[in-house]
């Protein structure tokens, strides 16, 4: 039940993501009117959400809001394409398309493009999202740092995935008392289904490793191909999964090739959540090595299954993975320290065995969807000026 009458919702961000989609369906479901503002139209369904496309005559690419479309400005550098694109909405009718929507409130993910362009049409109340490398990469260059500060100086309200995140954002500009932790989550199915992990009978089948990140240069998969064939002179049963897909498969597939392990190492692409189950329960261990991230929803989908969490040493990961205990943390692009603690994570079973409740519980806790979506929604009814009592969400 919702605690006042309904709220028009705008949303400007990459809708072809799967994040921007769950984050509107919970509202939708709720009962909210959803309204997603887009350059083209999405490839994506996003059914009970009124899409409103400002260029539908336009043949689709990602040049304006981020993708991998090959026109000239999508070769531009990141922090000009970021500019242009600012142009190309706003001469859209981005600022006219608000004026006459009047949304409740305008809520743009990712800080450096849409929560950008977000800031710069003037729209208030503005709720921006952080969601890792945009705050923890793009502001690297003086370009990326002034157009990330200048849209979070213009936030009513700055949402992060992780208190790293959040620390991050205030550090670049973000009001401190405008800033606040709400992580995105997972769908009730994943918390719903029980624990039918590997590690719960660890003898069973070959040493299996999964990675699920997407094929980018950030998340480092090449490391992981480079230290499990490493791991193979000591574990030959060893078998990796490389899950997901991206600009850098046919690399990674040649590397797999030229490691001569492209029989232990299966490429399955992107999987649907059934399948993405299937595959963390049937897999010891979750490998995700980027050199910079948010808390990965993908980790948290690791957590919720049983596959024991190897993960980068981040200061996102304070608090979920404790080293040794939950999960271990490696030093960011380190191939040797990456294959020795496969070793010992393959190889404890009571280590991998014993993390399984902690992990579970940790989620269930604090990683559901539905319940950090209500903690987002009474941020809408205050920002919209109908503030609720947190007992009546």
């Amino acid at each position: 039940m919702l605690p006042g009458p309904p709220l028009r919702i705008a949303v400007l961000a990459n809708f072809d993501s799967p994040h921007a989609w769950r984050w509107m369906k919970v509202f939708v479901e709720r009962g909210h009117e959803v309204h997603a503002i887009s350059y083209y139209r999405p490839r994506a369904a996003l059914p009970g959400v009124t899409v409103h496309v400002l260029r539908e005559a336009q043949v689709h690419n990602h040049a304006a809001g981020g993708g991998s479309g090959r026109t000239i400005a999508s070769r531009l550098p990141p922090s000009a394409l970021r500019l242009v694109n600012a142009f190309r909405f706003r001469r859209a009718g981005l600022d006219l398309l608000l004026q006459e929507l009047q949304p409740d409130l305008l809520h743009a993910h990712y800080v450096v493009e849409h929560g950008f362009f977000a800031a710069l049409a003037g729209f208030h109340p503005l709720v921006i999202s952080a969601w890792g490398s945009d705050l923890f990469q793009a502001p690297r260059t003086h370009a990326g740092a002034f157009t990330a500060g200048y849209a979070l100086r213009h936030a009513d309200l700055v949402s992060g995935n992780d208190p790293a995140l959040i620390r991050e954002a205030v550090r670049l500009g973000a009001p401190a008392e405008k800033a606040a932790l709400v992580r995105l989550g997972l769908e009730e199915g994943f918390l719903e289904e029980p624990v039918t992990s590997v590690n719960l009978t660890p003898s069973a089948g070959p040493p299996t490793i999964l990675s699920d990140r997407a094929l980018e240069p950030l998340y480092n998969v090449d490391v992981v191909i480079r230290a499990f064939h490493q791991l193979r002179n000591t574990m030959p049963s060893a078998r990796l999964i490389v899950a997901h897909d991206g600009s850098q498969r046919g690399r990674l597939e040649e590397l797999s090739r030229e490691s001569g392990e492209t029989a232990a190492i299966d490429f399955v692409g992107r999987v649907d959540t059934a399948r993405l189950r299937e595959l963390l329960s049937s897999s010891h261990v979750y490998v995700s090595v980027p050199s910079s991230d948010s808390l990965a929803a993908s980790t948290m989908e690791a957590m919720a299954c049983g596959a024991f969490p190897l993960v980068s040493d981040l200061p996102s990961q304070d608090g979920w993975i404790i080293h040794h205990v939950t999960g271990l943390r490696v030093p960011v692009r380190d191939v040797r320290a990456l294959a020795d603690s496969l070793h010992v994570a393959l190889l404890d079973n009571d280590l991998r065995r014993a993390a399984l409740a902690p992990n579970r519980a940790k989620v269930e806790a604090e990683g559901s969807l539905t319940k950090n979506m209500l903690v987002m929604e009474r941020h809408y009814y205050r920002l919209a000026g109908r503030p609720v009592a947190d007992e009546s969400l």
